[in-house]
């Protein structure tokens, strides 16, 4: 994008708070005519021929423009899914503490693939969402004002371009106290000894593993400067892990947003493990517009805690009364939701785990595993797919309220079915589970015999 197009807009209230613009001038009409004509090979003739309600590209994202995710390895993203499991996207770019947070916004990548959004381009690092949209599941990108069409005035007068993002994604480190089984040392800190005593990923990949241990946004002082700057145009925040509520630098970004940013405009989005539940959080909570607690809980009882070692199912039980209680307590807008990622270990026994959770009368939210690609629904021999469509398609989901752009039933079982397995990934499933099993002296033919006796044939 040529920022010279939009020059005379940057700095200037074209937008009222809900996105709606006044009259557009015939100025603002001429940069819409330049920035079509340029990006889209339009060869409008006339401002008086601009419809902005159409002018947003079909498969266009709104997230390179506003949202900001850095990883535990201090690599920045437009969002969490952009080249999931790409291992080799880990080489050459720009990372923390290398660079600064301004410098990660303006890398090179980030500037193409706001190009070839601009261009109706489908960017292969977005595969995640073009196969969860062929699934009829509402994909990331549209789950963010459906794309940019919903309020296409914002589109091209405040989010095109920004000088800095409007949302944070922050992984600031692996540090967690679970290592779960569709997780990875990248994200957590309690694989690496795993790994490394049974030789699974090598030196160099077990020292970045380490490395991501390390909050890394500190160990250059103008990160905290640029955040201060950038805290009165950051509206949503997201803290993620590792276990966000044992990173430190939390603490601290938290507190600069509180100081310098606007407290009382800014929503707070947690995805954790619910092991930890403080009370010295709600007292800074209550500032905020609003705080969401995505708790990750895919299992119950004994299963739960076989794919969140670690974990204490009766722990996080109790620590959601707590939730409940200091939010009473303190006043806080605080919204909590139940995150299952549903893949092989658990598609089996949806029906008990809803059944389960009904207890804690909390919305419910589908996600699909991606990564490790050897867990997803997608890798089940297509013998056994048909048996597993009627097992969800008999599930009785009455009392559960799922929010509205959770995946469904029927979005489940059309990603399922949408790809051929790749018996490589099913067979890594085995071998995985085994070798970590025998590891950690569990046993997934003990834990999950229903489940095991139906897929033992295809071993």
């Amino acid at each position: 994008m040529d920022k010279r197009i939009f020059q005379s807009l940057v700095g200037k209230e074209t937008l009222t708070d809900n996105g709606n613009t006044n009259k557009l001038s015939i100025q603002n009409k001429k940069i819409i005519v330049e920035v079509l004509n340029q990006h889209y090979d339009l060869n409008i003739k006339s401002p008086a021929d601009v419809d902005i309600k159409n002018a947003v590209p079909k498969n266009f994202c709104l997230y390179p423009f506003i949202h900001l995710n850095i990883d535990p390895d201090g690599r920045g993203r437009p969002c969490c899914k952009y080249k999931v499991g790409d291992a080799s996207w880990q080489q050459d770019v720009p990372k923390l503490p290398d660079v600064n947070i301004s410098e990660i916004w303006h890398q090179p990548e980030l500037q193409e693939l706001r190009s070839q959004f601009l261009r109706n381009e489908k960017p292969s690092g977005c595969k995640a969402c073009w196969d969860e949209e062929e699934a009829g599941i509402i994909s990331m990108r549209k789950l963010y004002e459906n794309g940019g069409h919903s309020h296409p005035e914002a589109t091209f007068f405040s989010h095109i371009p920004r000088k800095s993002p409007k949302n944070l994604d922050l992984k600031l480190s692996n540090i967690c106290n679970l290592k779960c089984r569709i997780c990875t040392p990248f994200l957590s800190s309690q694989w690496i000894k795993e790994h490394k005593d049974l030789n699974i990923s090598d030196a160099n990949s077990l020292k970045i593993y380490t490395s991501n241990s390390k909050e890394k946004l500190s160990e250059n002082i103008e990160n905290f400067e640029i955040l201060t700057e950038w805290a009165r145009d950051i509206n949503h925040l997201e803290f993620y892990g590792g276990e966000p509520l044992l990173q430190q630098e939390h603490d601290r970004v938290l507190d600069i947003i509180y100081q310098h940013g606007r407290p009382n405009i800014t929503e707070l989005f947690y995805n954790t493990n619910g092991t930890i539940c403080e009370e010295k959080f709600f007292k800074i909570w209550k500032n905020f517009k609003e705080v969401t607690i995505s708790l990750s809980i895919d299992d119950i009882g004994d299963r739960f805690e076989y794919q969140r070692k670690n974990a204490k199912w009766e722990e996080v039980q109790n620590n959601i009364a707590l939730f409940k209680k200091y939010k009473t307590q303190y006043g806080v807008n605080l919204q909590l939701q139940l995150y299952i990622t549903v893949g092989i270990y658990n598609v089996f026994y949806l029906q008990e785990i809803l059944e389960e959770l009904k207890k804690f009368d909390l919305p419910v939210v589908f996600n699909m595993v991606h990564y490790p690609h050897h867990f997803s629904l997608v890798n089940l021999p297509d013998l056994v797919k048909p048996t597993i469509e009627n097992i969800l398609q008999s599930i009785d989901a009455t009392g559960i309220r799922f929010l509205n752009w959770s995946p469904n039933i029927d979005n489940l079982i059309r990603y399922m079915n949408d790809r051929t397995y790749d018996p490589n990934e099913f067979s890594k499933f085995w071998e995985s589970t085994k070798v970590h099993d025998i590891y950690r002296k569990e046993s997934f033919e003990n834990t999950f015999p229903e489940l095991y006796n139906f897929l033992k044939e295809y071993i």
